[in-house]
């Protein structure tokens, strides 16, 4: 299947053989002119010019290896100069092969998908010297969806921010409200009885960008217990948390479980059952907030979401914000007509349909209109 040919030409940094693959057939079916690179086998030449690049830019290094050296500390891992200046060097391969590539014909675009790894950004702040537009991708917020943005993804994306923006748009239909279930990682038990009036705080993985990048305030799961422990006693009476944990993570919490008596784990609970029992969602910046927003529950956002958009939803940026907020049901906002808005918009005009495990027809043509507007500067 090949779409009408375009008039760009596109880079495609891989960072795994499956990447390889999903960003080959992209380019095939677009009928984009294009090379796609794989950060893990580049190729040897050019490397010296690329390390002499680099030298000169020592004075963005902590910029570009901000993430891997915050989840490394996470890990156990020990981030001296040594070991930054090893990241630094195995990052020439990437930006020779690039540079390379760039010689003798620029790149409309350069596309990664998230951007947060540091060879990622390495090759980015080359192809912002260039004049190449950085297109970023990511897994979407609804379901068997992908994001791509000119600005950045999650909160650093072109989102609009006006709640006035998404009152003027008109929805074509209604998106539907029912989740995809994830597999977890390990044995979860079995399911617990919910109690009658609960607030709902899916965790999120601890070493993910999300909460890296984006958290201000809560740095990792175990402090978000403790800052519900602490916000107990403003909590309605009879009322407690119910905690899930991220399907996906590595990292157990089971040393939390018995803690407290109004702090109650699901884990084997199903999310969408977990939502709308719930009176309250809270969330650092999880996707699972946009989900509960299609669902009809009020949520409350901790860290900084792409979805924090006044009158959608509300934010505490401090613990004693938060426990102002949980202690007045009455100051939690919900607007469905808003909600209905929002999710139109960004399931019609933002995202694409299809995933690279997914793979549909529709899903390389509408990648293609969505790069050729933000190639136009038309970030949404």
């Amino acid at each position: 299947m090949s779409i009408n040919s375009a008039p760009f030409w596109l880079l495609f940094l891989a960072m795994s053989r499956n990447q390889e693959k999903y960003f080959g057939r992209l380019k095939h079916d677009m009928a984009v002119d294009g090379v796609v690179v794989n950060a893990k086998h580049p190729g040897w030449g050019g490397r010296l010019s690329a390390l002499v690049w680099l030298l000169r830019r020592r004075h963005l290094w902590d910029q570009w290896l901000s993430f891997r050296v915050q989840k490394g500390r996470l890990n156990g891992e020990k981030a001296g100069r040594l070991f930054r200046f090893g990241l630094i060097l195995k990052s020439t391969g990437c930006l020779a092969a690039i540079k390379g590539l760039c010689r003798n014909r620029i790149p409309d675009g350069l596309v990664v998908m998230n951007g947060a790894h540091y060879k990622q950004q390495v090759v980015l702040a080359y192809a912002r010297e260039q004049g190449i537009q950085p297109l970023y991708m990511e897994l979407g917020c609804l379901p068997d969806t992908t994001a791509i943005d000119g600005k950045g993804v999650n909160y650093n994306g072109a989102v609009p921010r006006d709640p006035f923006f998404y009152r003027g748009y008109h929805p074509s239909k209604d998106v539907d409200a029912t989740l995809v279930k994830r597999a977890p990682r390990k044995p979860v038990g079995e399911p617990v009885s919910l109690p009658g009036h609960y607030i709902f705080v899916p965790f999120q993985v601890y070493d993910d960008t999300q909460i890296l990048l984006h958290s201000p305030w809560v740095d990792s799961m175990e402090s978000l217990y403790q800052i519900l422990e602490r916000c107990i006693p403003f909590l309605p009476e009879r009322w407690c948390f119910v905690i899930k944990e991220h399907p996906s993570a590595k990292k157990s919490y089971e040393h939390l479980h018995a803690n407290h008596s109004r702090i109650l784990f699901a884990n084997a609970n199903d999310t969408q059952e977990l939502i709308e029992g719930a009176r309250l969602v809270i969330t650092i910046n999880s996707t699972v907030g946009i989900e509960s927003l299609l669902l009809g529950r009020p949520v409350l956002t901790l860290g900084n979401a792409f979805y924090n958009i006044p009158e959608l939803v509300s934010h505490a940026a401090s613990e004693e914000a938060l426990s102002q907020l949980i202690s007045s049901p009455g100051s939690w906002v919900y607007d469905a007509e808003l909600v209905k808005h929002f999710v139109a918009w960004l399931s019609e005009k933002y995202l694409v349909p299809g995933r690279f495990r997914s793979y549909r027809d529709e899903h390389p043509k509408r990648m293609k209109q969505r790069i050729g507007q933000i190639l136009k500067g038309h970030y949404w």
